[in-house]
Formats: C-alpha cells, structure tokens, sequence
C-alpha cells in the first residue's frame, strides 16, 4: 500500500489546517512509506498476521530507545 502525496497534502488541511506544495507532499510522502516500511520489518520479525493487535503495540514499546 503507498502514501500518495494528495492524501498526505489532504490530510494536512484537515487535520492540521496546513497548507503544503505538492512537492512537499510528495518529500513527506516517500518518508512516511519508509517509515511504514521499517516498522512493518520490525514488527513481521516478531508477530504474523493472527497476533493480537495490542502484541503490535507490546514489541514496538519493547524496541523503543
């Protein structure tokens, strides 16, 4: 699943009542992906798709610095 840039432009204004270019959005966009992608890495070493969605909260608590 990707972050396109519009939701992330979008979201902003509505949550935010930011208003960003679309180069902005699309910077934050490609971060957001890499960031869903290291957690998604973490998490997959140690719970699969049936664990409870409180262990997903557990190992990041447990991995945090």
């Amino acid at each position: 699943m990707t972050t396109s840039a519009r939701f992330i432009k979008d979201a902003a204004k509505l949550y935010q009542d930011v208003d960003l270019t679309d180069a902005r959005a699309g910077e934050l966009a490609l971060e957001v992906e890499r960031l869903n992608a290291s957690v998604r890495a973490a998490a997959a070493r140690t719970l699969d798709f049936d664990a409870e969605p409180s262990a997903f909260f557990a190992v990041l608590a447990k991995r945090a610095p």
